[in-house]
C-alpha cells in the first residue's frame, strides 16, 4: 500500500475466488464472513484451531498451517509451496490476509512480523494482494468498514466503506455509523428503482428496433444502438432523464415508484409523432407530448402513527422528541390514556384535537380497542396519529399490541420511547434501583394479569430490587403471596417479614409521595396511618435498596453483612439469626419509632420546572388542577 494520503477504491466482485485467511479468532471470522457474503471461498489457515462455535459460525474451508509460530524465520521457499497448494491449477486464489500479528509480547510480534515480511514477498512474487492486521506497510489493500442496506427484495445493490487506511479502524466504524444514521432508511430500495429504470430504458429501446429489423428479435439482452441513430437519441435521453430524477427527486419518492410509474415516466421522454423512425412511434394519431414537469414529484403524504411515551408525568421528564412531536402543527390528532398527568396534556396546542382513554373498571378492553380503531382510521385519512401513553409504550403499556394493529393495517408507525415510571419512580424519592452494596438485580413486574387475574411474583433474593407495577389496589395479596411459607402464587423463597417496602404515588409530580415501612407493616400503615380514601396510581418497590440512600443507615453495604456473619459462625443457623438480628437493627434505625417514614413532594432543585398548568374544555375554558393533581374528565362523568 502506498504510503500517500488516497488509496485507490475499488468494488471487486471475486465471486467464485479463494481469500486465504492466517490466523484465528474473532478477527479471522470476521474476514471470512466479509469474503463468504461477496461469493468467496473462505480457507482459513490457523495457528490455534478454531473452536466448533466459530467455525459453524461462518462456511469455511480450513486447513492446517505447517510453519509453527514460534519459528522466527519461515523460508521463503515453505510460503511458495503453501500459496501453491492453496492456488491450484485454475489460479484460483485472489488475496491473502494475516489476523494474527497483534501479538501482546514484543518478542513474539517481532518473530510474527519477520514471517509476514517473508510471506509478503512469496505474494508479490505472484501479484496476491496481501493484507497484514496492524501493519499498513505490508498491505497492499485494506478491509474498510462497510455497510449494506435493505433494498427491494433482500440486500440492495447499495454498499457504503469507509477506510482510514490502518490509521483508525475504529474510527473507520464510527464513522460508518455516522454515514449510515444520517441517510434514508429506504435509500437501498431508491438504488434498486433506479436500475430497474435503467434496464426499462434499455430493454424497451432494444425492443423498438428489433421491431424494426427483425434480425434483431432472435438476439437475447441488449443491444446498443448505431450512435447516429434514432434509437441511441431517444436512448440519450431516456438516460439524461433518468439521470435528472436521481439526482433531484426525493429518495423517498424513488423508493416507492412502482412498476408502473417506471414506465408512465419513461414514457414522458418517447417521441409522440414526426420521428424518422416508424418502429419508434406510438400512434398514428396526433397527441401532445406530455411534459415531465405535469408530473407530481412531490410524495404523496401518508398516514403515520406515533406510539408515544409520555414518561412518568413530569413534563420536563419528556424526551425532546416527545414534545416536538405533541407541540408540532403537523400532528393531527392525539389519542391519550387516561392516566397522562395534566401538565403534560397542558402542553398541547389548543388547535390539536385531543381524545382521552374511557379506560374504567369493566371497560379497558373496550376502550383500548376503540383508541386503536380511532388511530387506523386517521391514519389511513393521511394524518399524523399520536397514541400518547403513559410511561413507555411498552412497559405494561400495550404498545406492542398497537404496533402489531398497524402493521396489520399496512400503517406505518414510528415508536419513541418514553421515561418508565419503573426506574423513574424510586429515583424521584430517593431510591435506586440498583446499588452498589444493596442491589445488584433489579426486576420489574406486574400486579395483575390479563383479565384482572393474578400472576406469580418472585422470590426473595437479597441482591435484588423488585417494583410492582399496578399492585397497590391489590396490596393485601401481594403482602400474602411474598411471605407465605409456601404458594403456587411466587416462584423462589418467601420473604423476610422485615424487608424494606415502599409505595410511590403519582410519582414525578408535584404532590408526589412515598410511604415506606416493611412488608409485614405496611397494610397496618397504609389503613390505619394514611389512610385519606385516595387511590391514587402507585406502584410497590421492595427490596434493601429502599433504606440505601437514606438517613442514618445511607451508604450501608447490606450485602456485607452476609458474608461477615457466615463468616463468624460456623453453624447455618446461628449465621442466619445473626444476620436477621443485624437487618432488623438497621430497619429500626432507619425508620425510628414511627415504624414508617413518609417523603411527599419533589426533590429540592425540581422547582425550575413548572408543573402547575391548565387544561383545555371542549368550550376551550381553562379547567385547573385538582387537588389530588389530576385533570377533570374530559368527557364527562365515569359511568356508575
Amino acid at each position: 500500500m502506498s504510503h500517500g494520503a488516497a488509496s485507490l477504491l475499488l468494488a471487486h466482485k471475486p465471486q467464485g475466488r479463494i481469500l486465504l485467511v492466517i490466523g484465528d479468532g474473532k478477527l479471522a471470522i470476521q474476514r471470512c464472513r466479509a469474503a463468504t457474503e461477496a461469493g468467496m471461498r473462505a480457507v482459513v489457515a490457523w495457528h490455534t484451531p478454531l473452536n466448533q462455535r466459530e467455525i459453524e459460525s461462518v462456511t469455511i474451508e480450513h486447513d492446517t498451517l505447517f510453519p509453527a509460530p514460534e519459528q522466527e524465520r519461515v523460508c521463503a521457499e515453505a510460503w511458495s509451496n503453501f500459496l501453491d497448494r492453496i492456488d491450484t491449477q485454475d489460479r484460483c486464489l485472489f488475496a491473502v490476509c494475516v489476523t494474527d500479528t497483534l501479538a501482546t509480547l514484543v518478542p513474539e510480534a517481532e518473530a510474527r512480523r519477520r514471517r509476514c515480511e517473508v510471506l509478503a514477498g512469496a505474494c508479490r512474487t505472484r501479484r496476491l494482494p496481501l493484507n497484514v492486521t496492524d501493519v499498513p506497510e505490508l498491505c497492499d489493500f485494506s478491509f474498510p468498514a462497510t455497510h449494506s442496506f435493505p433494498g427491494v427484495k433482500e440486500s440492495s445493490s447499495l454498499q457504503i466503506a469507509v477506510t482510514t487506511n490502518g490509521k483508525g479502524c475504529r474510527l473507520a466504524g464510527r464513522l460508518r455509523r455516522h454515514i449510515v444514521s444520517s441517510l434514508p432508511a429506504s435509500v437501498g430500495m431508491a438504488v434498486d428503482r433506479i436500475g430497474d429504470m435503467r434496464e426499462r430504458a434499455k430493454l424497451a429501446v432494444c425492443h423498438a428496433l428489433s421491431e424494426d429489423e427483425p434480425s434483431l428479435s432472435d438476439t437475447l439482452g441488449y443491444q446498443a444502438p448505431a450512435d447516429d441513430s434514432p434509437a441511441c437519441a431517444l436512448q440519450r435521453r431516456r438516460m439524461q432523464w433518468i439521470a435528472q430524477i436521481s439526482e433531484y427527486w426525493p429518495l423517498d419518492k424513488l423508493a416507492a415508484l412502482t412498476p408502473a410509474e417506471m414506465q408512465a415516466l419513461l414514457e414522458t421522454e418517447m417521441p409522440q409523432h414526426g420521428h424518422h423512425n416508424d418502429a419508434l412511434h406510438t400512434t398514428d394519431e396526433p397527441a401532445r407530448k406530455r411534459s415531465r414537469h405535469e408530473l407530481v414529484v412531490a410524495p404523496e403524504r401518508k398516514g403515520r402513527v406515533f406510539l408515544l411515551g409520555s414518561g412518568p408525568g413530569h413534563p420536563g421528564l419528556l424526551t425532546v422528541a416527545a414534545r416536538d412531536i405533541l407541540t408540532s402543527p403537523t400532528t393531527d390528532l392525539i389519542l391519550s390514556d387516561k392516566l397522562v398527568p395534566t401538565a403534560v396534556l397542558a402542553l398541547i396546542p389548543p388547535s390539536t384535537p385531543l381524545v382521552i382513554a374511557k379506560k374504567f373498571p369493566g371497560n379497558a378492553e373496550g376502550a383500548q380497542s376503540e383508541l386503536i380503531a380511532q388511530a387506523l382510521e386517521a391514519a389511513q385519512q393521511g394524518k399524523t396519529v399520536v397514541r400518547l401513553k403513559q410511561g413507555d409504550p411498552y412497559v405494561y403499556g400495550r404498545g406492542g399490541e398497537e404496533l402489531v394493529a398497524c402493521q396489520n393495517a399496512k400503517v406505518e408507525c414510528t415508536v419513541v420511547p418514553g421515561i418508565s415510571s419503573a426506574m423513574a419512580g424510586p429515583l424521584m424519592v430517593g431510591i435506586p434501583v440498583t446499588q452498589r452494596g444493596a442491589a445488584e438485580t433489579f426486576v420489574m413486574c406486574t400486579g395483575v394479569g390479563r383479565g384482572g387475574k393474578r400472576v406469580r411474583l418472585p422470590g426473595y433474593e437479597r441482591s435484588r430490587t423488585m417494583v410492582v407495577l399496578m399492585g397497590v389496589a391489590r396490596l393485601a395479596a401481594v403482602v400474602d403471596t411474598l411471605l407465605a411459607a409456601e404458594s403456587d402464587r411466587r416462584d423462589g423463597v418467601a420473604f423476610p417479614p422485615y424487608t424494606p417496602m415502599a409505595i410511590i404515588e403519582r410519582a414525578s409530580s408535584e404532590d408526589q409521595r412515598m410511604i415506606a415501612t416493611t412488608i409485614e407493616r405496611i397494610v397496618d400503615v397504609m389503613e390505619s396511618r394514611v389512610a385519606d380514601g385516595q387511590r391514587p396510581p402507585g406502584m410497590l418497590v421492595v427490596g434493601w435498596a429502599i433504606l440505601s440512600l437514606a438517613g442514618p443507615v445511607a451508604g450501608a453495604h447490606v450485602l456485607d453483612d452476609e458474608a461477615r456473619c457466615a463468616s463468624e459462625h460456623e453453624n447455618a443457623s446461628e449465621a442466619a439469626q445473626a444476620l436477621a438480628a443485624c437487618d432488623r437493627k438497621r430497619i429500626d434505625a432507619w425508620l425510628g419509632p414511627s415504624g414508617f417514614r413518609i417523603v411527599e413532594g419533589l426533590p429540592a432543585g425540581f422547582d425550575r420546572f413548572p408543573t402547575t398548568s391548565t387544561l383545555r374544555t371542549d368550550d376551550a375554558t381553562p379547567a385547573p388542577r385538582s387537588a389530588t393533581g389530576w385533570a377533570a374528565p374530559r368527557y364527562g362523568e365515569a359511568p356508575p
